[in-house]
Parts: structure tokens; C-alpha cells; sequence
């Protein structure tokens, strides 16, 4: 299962706090712990072709019904998660977000089988579980309420966007954990999102930002050798290295405008936007241009409200 680094993390993150409710401080976490807490007309061109593809969803008929709402059920720095959240982005659809406490999961409470990250409600009451599942769901009803022609989603969703989507998946999302994981201090700084949750208390923010970031550095040596990661900056790397030999000297994977394949790469890496491991990535590899076209025609966050 590609969320099983996730679960990983998140029953570290359980396990330290039974020990905190039976007694353990954090104080006793000791004074490190404590310390590390804190171009031309090509260009004009692709331009005005990307705006027409991201405008396609946003127009609506007059008459027709509503369109369906969408609420997602998410960690902010979740890769799997921010691959739907890019193609939503994308296609302009509006949706809003509900961040899940990773120790608590109350948030979760009204899905009786499965509590993990991402779940996708519709405001007609349909609940969809994993990323891929989410976005061909969201692709297809999309279609079906002519929100999206059958001719995008055909040029998003090409046999080999798809391989290329799911090659994100298995292959470059497993390297996220691992890299925003090597020491304390940038497991805390990878928790920082959590400040930014509105529903969240102090303490829920508190508890998730120490022991959050300890149980990730728990789960790191587990998850590499779940995968077989040895040194994981190069390797990660070396797998975004494969991604550029497959953008090759295309604007993007799927040709002059993005496919399922850019949105999925793209998300799992602006998960981690403002992280150590980001800049990095940015600096040492060679998907910054790509990147950059990415962030431009995905544009602003179609997001419309964050709970």
C-alpha cells in the first residue's frame, strides 16, 4: 500500500503519546530535543493554452444542477494528498480541506474502516478512499457533469500519464518521509504546518509538533527499510533525475500541457514547499524549470475554505 509510510509514522506518533499520557514529560525529551524544536512568444503561446485548459472546469451551463462539492480529509504535507489537491488546483474546481490529527484521528471518527489519509467526501455523501482512486473518481464525475470534455480528461489521463502517475506512487513518494525525517530538527520543521490549522487547540498543536516530529524520526529507519532505502537524498535524487529524462525537452510530461502524470510528480514535491529538503531539490537537480512551469499553470489554490 502506498499510504503504509504514513501508517508507519502515525502509530509512532500513537505510541508516543500512551507513554506521554501514562507520565513521560516531554521535558524528558532532554535539552536537545527541546533546543531543535523551535521567454518569447513560445512562452505566450503555452500560456494562453494552459489558461484555456484550466478555465474548462470552471465554466458551468446555466440550467444545470449544481456541481458536486468536494471535502478533502488530509495532512498539509502529505504527498498523496497534495497530488489531488493539484489537479483540483488545476482544473479550477473549487473544494474545501479538513486537516486530520495524525494522533488522534477524531476528525476521521465518521469512517469506521479506514483512518488513514487522504478520504474524499462528496456533497452527495459518497466517501472515496487512497489518491488514485480520488482522482479518477473526481476526473470522471467531473466529465459526467460536463464540468471537464471528455477530450481533457482523454489528454490528462493517456495510458502513459498513467504509468507515469502511479511510477510517482511507488517510486518518488516513498523518498518524502525519509527526507523531511533525517534528524529531529527538520522533523519539527516539517510539523510546523500544524500551526496553521484552524481547529486544532494549543495542545493538539503542541503534542503534534513534539511528538509528531519524534515519531517520524522513529518511523524513518523503518520506512527505508520497508523500501530498501539506503542513502536517501540520492537516491530520491536519482529518481527525480528519471523524472527529467521523462520530461526531456517537452515544456511537460504530457507535452505542451500538463497530464495526471506532471500533477501527481508536482504535488508529491510541493508537499514539502519551505522544508530543507525542498530547497535542496530545487538547487541540486534538475526539475527547476519544469517545476516552475508547473507552479504557473497550476496557478493559485482553488481551495475555498480550510478546517
Amino acid at each position: 500500500d502506498h499510504a503504509s509510510g504514513i501508517q508507519v509514522v502515525e502509530a509512532m506518533a500513537t505510541s508516543v503519546a500512551r507513554l506521554v499520557s501514562r507520565g513521560i514529560s516531554l521535558a524528558r525529551l532532554g535539552a536537545g530535543g527541546a533546543a531543535c524544536v523551535v521567454g518569447g512568444a513560445l512562452a505566450l503561446e503555452r500560456q494562453s493554452v494552459l489558461c484555456h485548459a484550466k478555465g474548462l472546469a470552471s465554466a458551468t451551463t446555466a440550467g444545470t444542477p449544481s456541481p458536486t462539492t468536494f471535502t478533502l480529509y488530509q495532512y498539509e504535507i502529505c504527498p498523496f494528498c497534495n497530488k489531488i489537491k493539484s489537479v483540483l488546483d488545476y482544473l479550477d474546481v473549487p473544494y474545501s480541506t479538513v486537516d486530520v490529527n495524525p494522533l488522534t484521528k477524531s476528525e476521521l471518527k465518521f469512517s469506521a474502516d479506514y483512518k488513514k489519509v487522504p478520504v474524499l467526501l462528496t456533497g452527495a455523501g459518497e466517501q472515496v478512499n487512497d489518491s488514485e482512486a480520488i482522482i479518477e473518481h473526481v476526473l470522471n464525475l467531473l466529465v459526467a457533469e460536463g464540468r471537464v470534455p471528455k477530450s481533457e480528461l482523454a489528454r490528462l489521463s493517456t495510458d502513459d500519464a498513467r504509468k507515469w502517475a502511479q511510477w510517482a506512487d511507488k517510486e518518488l513518494a516513498v523518498y518524502i518521509y525519509p527526507n523531511i525525517t533525517r534528524n529531529y530538527a527538520e522533523s519539527f520543521a516539517a510539523f510546523g504546518y500544524v500551526d496553521d490549522v484552524p481547529h486544532f487547540t494549543f495542545a493538539d498543536r503542541l503534542a503534534n509538533k513534539y511528538l509528531g516530529a519524534l515519531a517520524m524520526v522513529f518511523a524513518q529507519g523503518k520506512i527505508k527499510k520497508k523500501y530498501g532505502i539506503v542513502d536517501e537524498r540520492s537516491e530520491m535524487f536519482a529518481k527525480l533525475a528519471v523524472w527529467s529524462d521523462a520530461v526531456g525537452d517537452q515544456p511537460f510530461c504530457g507535452g505542451e500541457q500538463p497530464s495526471v502524470a506532471d500533477l501527481s510528480v508536482f504535488g508529491c514535491i510541493r508537499a514539502i514547499k519551505g522544508t530543507a529538503t525542498h530547497a535542496d531539490i530545487m538547487e541540486n537537480t534538475a526539475i527547476g524549470p519544469w517545476y516552475q512551469r508547473m507552479e504557473e499553470a497550476v496557478g493559485a489554490s482553488s481551495r475555498t475554505s480550510r478546517t
